[in-house]
């Protein structure tokens, strides 16, 4: 970094314990791959957060790979908030990149105070229809970042939009909760990244002081990771298991047999994608993240639930409250969801893993796997609750308010039930639904 004409060996990024940094670059367009390679090369555990009305999500640009072909951004869950999400399984620490498609303004509103904010394009931020200007964005941008972060200001446009670049070294706002200093000037080259599209990055650096506090930073990365929204025995049953890979992309068998029939046949050209991972971790490394988390319980945010557990010959749970809710606990318990086809349309782009175990009642083109399907009331398909527990993929079964919603009528068809499932959990929203 350069100052006042001295040189100094690195950038002074902001440091944070026991939590990744928070990093926010708007309207990045394909540029994130430069703003992700300074968080790499800083070697320290981050979230780079972007938003953007038309992403460049890394999974629908194939040569976002490295230099061997092998896939870069492993697509991981998505976060509560919407988008998409990704990290590199390679890089030994806690890491994702956070794809939303949504104006840059807005998205910042959903975020708390960032650690670092890359800033390579301030039209977003400006008012009125006139050209944007540092001293009228830059005031606004500091109140989302916290005391002692960075605003990297990226000179990617500073030949062709001057006013971006026009500064003082130190810069209130007209509030007074906010200053802004310039510290130097970062160079990154980048020597170690192997990712396609890379730049050397010349940037402003100002170092932000903000008297509002920081505040919703576990709240934020518990919408962000399931693992976050776990309790610490639920972390505890998962500790030695890998995540799944995204289930709408090849695994690395798949991808490996595909490649072999190329080798055989070079006619048919190779695999359009880069070579997948096995998982999005390794082993080592989540099982590390998750005993931090079980050890530093204070940082996880598990979703309440409000429920009563029976014995009924089985198991069974009843949940007062949205079964979207809880998506997170229903995966955890394997569970086999079966509902019908308008709600499962909602719940499996929130959890879309659910979907190996999910019954499907209302098939388009093949008979119902339950004939004259009545959901509810007094009308309702006679015997429901055992026809949806012989459809069950498992046995924990998951569904929803149904029939009559007594417990009389539960106890009725469960007494002399003899199937696999073991454990039936029941989500209802009335307070009349199951009562006593």
């Amino acid at each position: 970094m350069w100052k006042n004409g001295e040189l100094f060996p690195s950038v002074p990024m902001p440091e944070v314990s026991g939590r990744p940094l928070i990093v926010c670059h708007p309207a990045a367009d394909l540029n994130y791959i430069n703003s992700w390679s300074i968080m790499v090369e800083n070697s320290q555990p981050f979230i780079l957060f972007c938003d953007e009305y038309s992403p460049k999500y890394p999974d629908d640009l194939p040569f976002i790979e490295d230099s061997l072909r092998h896939e870069y951004f492993a697509r991981i869950a998505n976060p509560l908030i919407g988008g998409r999400a990704y990290r590199n399984p390679e890089l030994g620490y806690q890491n994702m990149l956070v794809h939303r498609q949504k104006d840059a303004a807005e998205g910042m509103l959903d975020l708390p105070q960032v650690d670092i904010l890359y800033l390579d394009w301030l039209d977003p931020f400006a008012s009125g229809q006139t050209q944007a200007s540092f001293s009228e964005v830059m005031p606004k941008l500091a109140r989302n970042v916290r005391d002692g972060g960075l605003i990297i200001l990226d000179r990617k446009h500073a030949d062709v939009i001057p006013s971006w670049f026009t500064y003082s070294n130190v810069l209130l706002s007209t509030s007074n909760d906010t200053c802004i200093e310039h510290i130097g000037r970062g160079e990154w080259l980048f020597p170690s990244i192997d990712l396609p599209y890379t730049r050397d990055v010349v940037a402003e650096i100002f170092r932000v002081k903000n008297t509002t506090k920081q505040t919703g930073v576990n709240d934020f990365l518990a919408s962000l990771m399931m693992e976050r929204r776990l309790k610490p025995e639920e972390l505890e049953k998962i500790n030695n298991k890998l995540p799944p890979r995204w289930p709408n992309h090849p695994d690395r068998d798949s991808w490996m047999e595909r490649y072999m029939e190329y080798l055989d046949s070079p006619e048919m050209g190779e695999p359009y994608l880069p070579c997948p991972p096995h998982s999005s971790w390794t082993i080592n490394e989540y099982s590390t993240w998750l005993q931090f988390l079980i050890k530093n319980s204070e940082q996880l945010r598990p979703i309440q639930r409000d429920e009563r557990i029976l014995d009924l010959g089985i198991k069974v749970t009843l949940v007062r409250g949205n079964i979207t809710d809880h998506l997170d606990w229903l995966l955890w318990n394997d569970a086999s969801l079966i509902t019908r086809g308008r709600l499962m349309d909602k719940i499996l782009p929130i959890c879309c893993w659910l979907q190996f175990k999910a019954v499907n009642l209302q098939p388009k083109w093949e008979w119902p796997s339950i004939s004259k399907l009545i959901w509810s009331g007094l009308e309702s398909t006679p015997n429901l609750t055992l026809k949806l527990l012989e459809l069950s993929k498992g046995p924990v079964a998951a569904t929803i308010v149904h029939g009559a919603a007594t417990i009389e009528q539960l106890k009725e068809q469960l007494a002399n039930y003899d199937g696999d499932v073991e454990h039936l959990i029941i989500f209802h929203k009335d307070e009349s639904d199951y009562a006593f």
